[in-house]
């Protein structure tokens, strides 16, 4: 039985969306995606954080972000230097996100 992945079909013309484009993105990409996307916030927060200095909520947010941006450039180098096999992709992102809040909540109470 043919899946509607597995079944051929015409090229997409301009303007037509894929309606499984949601479901065939793969993993890596969202992770590229989310990751620029952070790099923004960080010059955001950095921004804020120069303009009201020692404002708690800004430091956390600011940091957070960090951590977030750290982690998956974290797994980008693992993958890259062939430290964890490509097919553990799917797991790592919790992984390295949960060790590096586990991380920051360690140094955030004993920052504060």
């Amino acid at each position: 039985m043919k899946t509607p992945e597995m079944e051929s079909r015409e090229p997409l013309q301009w303007g037509e969306i894929d309606p499984y484009r949601r479901g065939r993105a793969h993993v890596g990409m969202w992770a590229w995606l989310l990751q620029r996307i952070s790099a923004v916030f960080i010059l955001l927060f950095l921004g804020l954080h120069l303009a009201y200095t020692y404002k708690p909520f800004l430091q956390f947010m600011l940091f957070l972000t960090l951590i977030f941006h750290a982690a998956l450039g974290i797994r980008v180098i693992l993958l890259d230097c062939n430290l964890v096999n490509i097919k553990y992709q799917r797991y790592l992102i919790p992984w390295v996100l949960g060790i590096g809040l586990a991380i920051m909540a360690v140094v955030w109470f004993i920052i504060y």
